[in-house]
């Protein structure tokens, strides 16, 4: 078809980006903005450029398809990967095979930079989509768990002592180097990346927290308030710790989520998403969080032909860059 091209990201295509988005969102309180794509696409991530692609008939956007490059760690080697984000096709142009041809080109992309593997968990529809023409692979079920404000155990363990942060610094590499081995296929949690991924996203506000035990890090996690219509959720969108005893775990989670509830202001649940540390899934259910639902994170293989076997990959809400 002469006036449908296919191409990369030129100046000025959020804008086109964001008019294709309204017109397929399911739902008004998770928005992508401009502010959002700019910082996402062509911010300074420590692990590379990120990958966009269009497809324009009579230079209007009908399609795109996106991935970033992330680093990981797979069997505790090292390996760039890509969480892949906002395949999205005009509702006139769907079913007619255009979104494969956008999605080759970023492929191509990602194998030129020598990226090793891409994720990601699209909706049901999308689901389909990629298992059946890119040959996508399941790797887990995500759930997502969830306790309500009223059912949270009020403590003050001061053997914990917990404190806001507006900065990943260098010294907190050290931390991350030495206890990442307690997690054999995780994301590359340095602070060159946190600052970028948490502290430097323009369009909403991270609150992160780190966590001591007996004057020693423990590790950290994060806070982003989500409103759905009237209900306001905290989500702890990251968390990172040290590998330690279910017991200590227990208490660990039991603090923070009674530390969560006396210093933030009126909010309705907490939630979160977590894989690949069965200690931390005890620990919540103890603690009176539900499975309230769960969404397939699957995967493809880019260079290498091997299965990489994900389902035991450590994984929160903040490791895919949908729109989190």
């Amino acid at each position: 078809m002469k006036n449908l091209k296919i191409r990369k990201y030129y100046k000025g295509d959020e804008k086109g980006f964001l008019a294709l988005d309204r017109k397929l969102e399911e739902h008004k309180y998770n928005r992508r903005s401009i502010s959002n794509f700019l910082w996402k696409y062509k911010s300074k991530n420590f692990f590379g450029k990120s990958v966009n692609y269009f497809s324009e008939y009579n230079n209007k956007i009908i399609a795109h398809f996106g991935a970033i490059p992330l680093g990981w760690y797979l069997n505790s080697k090292f390996t760039l990967g890509s969480c892949s984000i906002a395949m999205m096709v005009a509702p006139e142009w769907q079913s007619k095979g255009l979104i494969k041809f956008v999605g080759d080109k970023v492929f191509d992309d990602l194998k030129k930079n020598k990226v090793d593997f891409v994720y990601g968990f699209p909706n049901e529809k999308a689901y389909l989509l990629h298992k059946n023409i890119w040959n996508y692979k399941d790797a887990f079920d995500q759930n997502l768990y969830l306790i309500n404000r009223k059912k949270i155990i009020e403590e003050n363990n001061k053997e914990f002592v917990i404190t806001p942060t507006d900065k990943f610094e260098k010294s907190y590499d050290l931390f991350w180097s030495k206890n990442r081995k307690d997690y054999k296929n995780i994301l590359d949690r340095r602070s060159s990346f946190l600052n970028w991924r948490y502290l430097k996203r323009p369009d909403d506000q991270y609150k992160p927290f780190f966590v001591y035990q007996k004057k020693k890090l423990l590790g950290y996690f994060i806070l982003k308030k989500y409103y759905d219509g009237k209900t306001l959720t905290i989500h702890v969108i990251d968390l990172f710790f040290k590998d330690t005893s279910q017991s200590n775990f227990n208490k660990l989670f039991k603090n923070i989520f009674s530390y969560i509830k006396k210093n933030q202001k009126t909010f309705d649940n907490i939630s979160l998403w977590i894989n690949g540390s069965r200690k931390i899934n005890n620990s919540l259910l103890n603690l009176g969080f539900r499975i309230i639902s769960s969404r397939k994170m699957i995967y493809k293989n880019l260079l290498s032909k091997k299965n990489l076997n994900l389902n035991k990959m450590y994984f929160t809400m903040g490791d895919t860059l949908e729109i989190y």
